[in-house]
């Protein structure tokens, strides 16, 4: 792996060397963090409103 590699930002990479970068990575957390950035959100959201009136 060259340092040149190692800069290349996502929008660089054809779609294929993306994907298997992506692949190769192994991390695959789906879609429950941006659900519990929601709620957590909604959380304070809500605790603001209730304490600060």
């Amino acid at each position: 792996m060259s340092q040149d590699d190692l800069t290349k930002q996502d929008e660089d990479l054809p779609a294929a060397e993306f994907e298997g970068e992506e692949r190769s990575d192994g991390h695959n957390f789906g879609s429950w963090p941006e659900v519990a950035g929601l709620v957590f959100t909604l959380l304070v959201t809500w605790l603001t409103f209730q304490f600060r009136g």
